[in-house]
């Protein structure tokens, strides 16, 4: 077989590998997840008593306010839980630790673009289990 010919047939099933890499770990998480520095993962969080301990714990850089202070709108982090907006971060306080699934964390030029103004310090995007 000519090396052309090889290169081109083992090429696919090198992709096809380096692609197959995120198999979901038995806790839930896939191993991306949970390495990922914007996601906390239900292992994570179980253990505190609600979200907003793990997340000031965990990941407090999430709670900053980074627009400057004479920035007109300047808006705290924004907190979604299941898809519906719940207000700035101490509603946190409100959902229990052992009921969170994941907590991700998106910064203000994602949040912006995904939910619109107001979002200028990041969305804090709380699932929880049913």
């Amino acid at each position: 077989m000519k090396r052309g010919a090889l290169i081109l047939l083992t090429l696919p099933l090198i992709l096809l590998a380096a692609c197959g890499g995120s198999a979901a770990m038995g806790d839930g998480a896939t191993d991306q997840e949970s390495n990922d520095p914007n996601v906390l993962t239900r292992e994570q969080v179980q253990n505190y008593n609600d979200a907003f301990q793990a997340v000031q714990t965990l990941r407090s850089q999430w709670l900053r306010v980074r627009t400057p202070p004479d920035f007109d709108s300047a808006t705290n982090v924004v907190v979604y839980e299941n898809g519906l907006r719940r207000g700035d971060p101490d509603v946190l306080r409100q959902i229990d630790g052992g009921s969170v699934e994941n907590i991700r964390y998106y910064n203000g030029i994602a949040a912006s673009s995904r939910w619109g103004l107001g979002h200028e310090n990041g969305v804090i995007f709380v699932t929880t289990r049913n």
